[in-house]
Order: structure tokens, then C-alpha cells, then sequence
């Protein structure tokens, strides 16, 4: 990987990466492009055996060669008889999850103070990014907490006209933080335009929107009105296969 980070956590991208790549290929062909025996492969991928520091940097380059991400994520996702996106393959599966929260990590690593996800099916992913950054992750939800007296509060259109409302408990995210909002997919934006409504609101700093999967072009509007990025390791049209 090209940006530097801590030793562990190399290790541990190394498994998930070759974890992924034994899906792919049999151990045979991933000799064929590492030199590495099967049995030694083998040991590294269930924490038997670490590699060097010098061996490791080139397994990760050769086995990210061998595993395209985008590609991998692809492979995850289907959709129903209408037509609407089904993830719950990429969700349901920690080792690909984790393989993708270890290289978001990177990408982020120092940025944000705090990491902010809506209580849906991205909270495993932001969890587990939130862990490899070192940060907090605060989780907005449709209900007040009881037992917390103070919260901040953003509202949500949805596509039906129906309107809902999400609540962090006031303190968890401070002013000037940094926050990173994390999420499975964006497909309207509008529960990340009222994520961002909460970080404003709470005198923070919205650094991003990281997703696995955007669906779609209505949540663009969100890159013009707020001037955030909106990062997505893979998009795809209304309907999978589509750009």
C-alpha cells in the first residue's frame, strides 16, 4: 500500500487480504505469483507465522495485484425482482469488512477526531473503522436515548414524504471535531444531509462521507450545497450494472 502505518495493522491487512485472495485462487496459484509455499501461506493466514517486515511489503503488493476491491465488492451485491440494491452479503461478511475498514483506515488515518454512522446496516462497517482509526464512533439514531437528558437533532426527508428525525446525545461530538461520516451505501443523500445538519450543529468539522457502495447521482447534490467529498469505493447506476 502506498501510505506508511503501523506494523499491526500491516499484519493485519496481510491476513484479511490473503484471506480474500484464497477465495479467488487456489494456494497453488498464489504460490505461482508469491513463491511462497502453501504450507507457509497457510500459516500466515491463520497468525501461525508473521512475515518480515521486507516480505510482507511485497505479499501486500503482489496479492493486492491478485484482488481487485472494487471488483471483490461487485461480486457481493445483487439486487431483487424491482430492482433495488441487496448488500447484506458484504455486510454479513466480517473478513471483507474488515479487509475494507483496514485500507479505509489508512486512507483516513489521523484525519478525523470522531467517526459518525445513522443506526442502519453500516454501523458493523463504521465500527470497525472507527477501531483501526482509534477514534469514537457515535451512532445517530430515530429515538432519544433515555436517560440523556440533552440531545441534538436533525430532521430526514424520505423518498415516501415522510419525515423522521435523528438524535446524538449532546457531548459526544465537541466543537472543532473532526468527523468522518461513515456509512454502507448513499442513495438519496438525505439521512447524510441530516448527519450533517447534527456535526453542524454540534460546531464540529465534517471532513467526508466514506461509503462501500453509492447508488445512483440524487446524492451528488450534497457535494454543491455542503462542499463535502463524498467518497465511494464502488458506484453503480439506480440498478446494478449500470456506471
Amino acid at each position: 500500500m502506498k501510505m506508511k502505518y503501523g506494523y499491526i495493522v500491516k499484519t493485519m491487512y496481510f491476513r484479511e487480504l490473503l484471506r480474500q485472495a484464497k477465495k479467488l485462487y487456489s494456494w497453488e496459484q498464489i504460490r505461482e505469483r508469491t513463491g511462497i509455499a502453501p504450507s507457509t501461506l497457510s500459516r500466515y493466514l491463520h497468525g501461525r507465522i508473521i512475515p518480515s517486515p521486507e516480505r510482507l511489503d511485497k505479499l501486500i503488493n503482489i496479492l493486492e495485484e491478485m484482488v481487485d476491491i472494487k471488483e471483490l465488492i461487485l461480486s457481493y451485491l445483487a439486487t431483487d425482482r424491482y430492482g433495488y440494491l441487496n448488500n447484506q452479503r458484504i455486510i454479513s461478511d466480517i473478513g471483507l469488512l474488515k479487509f475494507i475498514a483496514i485500507k479505509t483506515s489508512v486512507k483516513y488515518g489521523g484525519m478525523p477526531d470522531v467517526v459518525l454512522s445513522p443506526a442502519t446496516d453500516g454501523v458493523p462497517y463504521a465500527t470497525l473503522v472507527a477501531e483501526y482509526l482509534g477514534t469514537p464512533l457515535v451512532i445517530a439514531k430515530d429515538r432519544k436515548e433515555v436517560g440523556v437528558q440533552r440531545h441534538i437533532e436533525a430532521t430526514v426527508i424520505n423518498e415516501d414524504g415522510s419525515v423522521r428525525t435523528l438524535y446524538i446525545a449532546r457531548g459526544l461530538i465537541n466543537k472543532n471535531y473532526r468527523v468522518l461520516i461513515v456509512d454502507d451505501v448513499i442513495r438519496t443523500g438525505e439521512t447524510h444531509r441530516a448527519l450533517l445538519q447534527l456535526v453542524k450543529r454540534a460546531g464540529a468539522i465534517p471532513i467526508g462521507i466514506h461509503v462501500i457502495v453509492s447508488v445512483g447521482e440524487r446524492w451528488r447534490s450534497l457535494v454543491e450545497e455542503h462542499s463535502i467529498t463524498v467518497d465511494a469505493i464502488v458506484q453503480i447506476g439506480s440498478r446494478l450494472g449500470q456506471g
